[in-house]
């Protein structure tokens, strides 16, 4: 590949807002490069470009056609695996939503962790359980149950994610949780003690503000589904969804609004903090108890 003044490839770049997409598909461009072993210099050399513009390319601050990309993947070497995987997520650079099926949540969960990284604020709506940022190991080791390849890397990641809220300047956030969320055993009622003791911590330490949508709230706007919402100090806001088999992140600022609004709409009708670290701490201690009636009872024959 020649340069600009001599080849249209990758001189058609415009301009973009790092959409979600666009995140995953620079970042998996800049871990074929890494992986290989080559440098911004390098492959700028190669392609006849300026090693900056190969950052802005993989910071997603500059879109590619599928032809370009195509040809960028060639400079760096990736395997045909890897140039199937990166051309999938290009497809529809343009389209502002990002729909994943099953095989694109992955690179959705990768894409994720970045934007968690640089958020100011992280708001975690969730009916059914606790989000991932706060669970201890053994409550998501007991969700992410099973022999499938990748479910050891899966826990790992989810952990690994969590360091955010453990650095110096953490990340402020805020989960609001339906009341089900604390009554149910995920894992056992010890594992579900030990997780609302965890909760009850971050709590009590400020690092997370945590609060309940009671039973007697009756119908509310998070009923619709689960969602995080996650605010930048220099960027528009966007929300990830994610359900079973799927994901979407929203960055369209009407409907992103539409969250906000949601968030705004179940804060108002929420138990304060201090009233939800109590039903915690309630919710702690029956599961407690109820671990220790398990063990006290003695086995019967059939």
């Amino acid at each position: 590949m020649t340069s600009c003044n001599q080849s249209r490839t990758l001189c058609h770049m415009s301009r973009m807002t790092r959409t979600p997409r666009a995140r995953a598909v620079g970042y998996a461009l800049r871990t074929v490069r890494e992986k290989n072993g080559l440098s911004a210099r390098e492959v700028g050399r190669r392609i006849g470009i300026h090693p900056t513009l190969v950052g802005r390319i993989e910071g997603a601050t500059k879109v590619l056609s599928l032809q370009d990309i195509s040809a960028l993947l060639g400079a760096i070497e990736a395997s045909p695996e890897q140039r199937k995987h990166v051309l999938r997520l290009a497809q529809d650079l343009g389209r502002p939503n990002w729909h994943g099926s099953a095989s694109h949540v992955p690179a959705q969960i990768q894409t994720l962790v970045m934007y968690e990284q640089e958020a100011e604020t992280i708001t975690a709506v969730s009916l059914a359980l606790v989000p991932g940022l706060l669970q201890t190991r053994e409550y998501a080791q007991a969700i992410i149950v099973g022999d499938r390849p990748g479910d050891g890397d899966r826990l790992m990641t989810r952990m690994g994610r969590q360091e955010l809220l453990r650095r110096e300047d953490p990340t402020q956030m805020t989960a609001i949780l339906d009341e089900s969320v604390l009554t149910r055993a995920v894992g056992g009622p010890a594992v579900m003690a030990g997780q609302l003791r965890h909760l009850l911590r971050l709590v009590e330490s400020g690092i997370v503000d945590v609060k309940v949508l009671p039973f007697t709230a009756g119908a509310h706007d998070a009923l619709s589904g689960p969602f995080d919402l996650l605010e930048f100090a220099d960027a528009p806001p966007i929300v990830y969804v994610e359900s079973l088999g799927r994901g979407e992140f929203i960055d369209e600022p009407e409907e992103v609004g539409e969250f906000i609004e949601a968030r705004s709409n179940v804060l108002e009708i929420a138990m304060s903090t201090a009233d939800t670290a109590a039903l915690i701490a309630s919710h702690a201690h029956r599961h407690a108890e109820s671990e220790q009636t398990h063990d006290a009872t003695p086995d019967r024959l059939a």
